[in-house]
């Protein structure tokens, strides 16, 4: 019995890795889910959290076309104009705000017309009518507005033309700042004229150009890799729209939020395990050290003891041991027999 102890101490201990994992742990929820960094033998897990959402930026276009506007309204044409050139029209439309882009054209067109730069009207009612842009509703010279409205009747009956987009596999596709209408590779028909093409990925950063179309036939769209900031905005933004936080894609963009090489996240009771922005392990427990042991040892962090390294497999043995050399002892004894004589 003595040396089934022995063993059992010696044995029963699962083998450690030379120097604690370092694992980051995301806990959402209960906040007594929390895990010590000790909690796990061979793990040094510590808490992180993710970049918040960053603050909504202004554009300074409200401010700039209402002084626009101020100034056409005067007559001061020039000042009209100088503020109107301080927008970035192509920016504008890659952000989606169509109305503030139309405004804008509307009021260059105007501004233009009745400074005596016909041309130059034409031109910016031109690039209203490409980016199909509705005239706005706020009011300007007449012969401006016909520009405008002649314009928008050109372009829509020319003939289109094909722009091929390339970029990044199923990237979703804007154009000149209306909701995305399809994924790369995709297939456009365009009025002749300036577009803006923008894309959005998740794990990538958004990206956009300005093209001449039919000048150009196709575009490719590079994109860089997602910053923490922005990878932590869009894994939120998936979970909002009903999407599973640790798919492939959720996986991916916890590991460019995180920055980390090992993840842990756990909510609910339910966690996995993210190594390399890959899925290694999943599982449900309500003993948070528990279940993440046991992720430790799905996703390959940890080695499993053997069934001879686990305590109850000894508790067995030793069991089984004592009841086997009680049977021996109880078959084998001979107690000793004593004769007595007497006369």
């Amino acid at each position: 019995m003595a040396i089934v102890a022995l063993l059992a101490t010696l044995a029963a201990c699962a083998p450690m890795p030379k120097h604690p994992i370092a694992v980051a742990v995301i806990v959402e929820g209960e906040r007594d889910s929390a895990l010590p960094e000790a909690s796990v033998a061979g793990l040094a897990l510590h808490p992180i959290s993710l970049a918040p959402e960053p603050a909504a930026t202004n554009d300074g276009a409200a401010a700039a076309l209402a002084k626009a506007r101020s100034a056409y309204a005067t007559g001061n044409h020039d000042a009209c104009r100088t503020e109107i050139a301080k927008l970035d029209v192509p920016q504008l439309l890659a952000a989606g705000n169509r109305a503030a882009a139309a405004r804008a054209l509307a009021l260059d067109t105007a501004c233009a017309y009745q400074g005596l730069a016909q041309d130059d009207a034409v031109r910016a009612a031109a690039r209203l009518a490409a980016f199909a842009l509705d005239l706005p509703a706020d009011a300007v010279a007449r012969e401006a507005e016909e520009l405008i409205i002649a314009a928008i009747g050109k372009a829509s009956a020319a003939a289109r033309a094909r722009l091929q987009v390339t970029g990044e596999l199923g990237a979703r596709v804007a154009v000149d700042g209306n909701p995305a209408m399809c994924v790369v590779p995709c297939p456009l028909d365009l009025a002749p004229g300036d577009h803006v093409i923008a894309v959005e990925a998740d794990a990538f950063e958004p990206a956009w150009k300005l093209v001449r179309v039919p000048d150009v036939a196709t575009v490719a769209m590079a994109q860089q890799k997602a910053t923490a900031v922005r990878a932590s905005s869009q894994w939120r933004a998936r979970i909002g729209r009903g999407l599973p936080a640790t798919d492939d894609t959720g996986a991916t963009l916890l590991a460019l939020a995180a920055r980390e090489p090992r993840i842990a996240y756990l909510h609910a009771g339910r966690g996995t395990l993210i190594v390399d922005g890959k899925l290694r392990a999943s599982g449900s427990d309500t003993d948070a050290p528990r279940l993440m042991r046991e992720l430790a040892y799905d996703g390959g962090l940890l080695q499993r003891p053997k069934v001879w390294q686990r305590p109850w497999f000894w508790i067995a043995v030793t069991g089984i041991t004592a009841v086997a050399a009680g049977a021996v002892i109880y078959v084998t004894y001979e107690p000793e027999i004593q004769t007595m004589v007497t006369f």
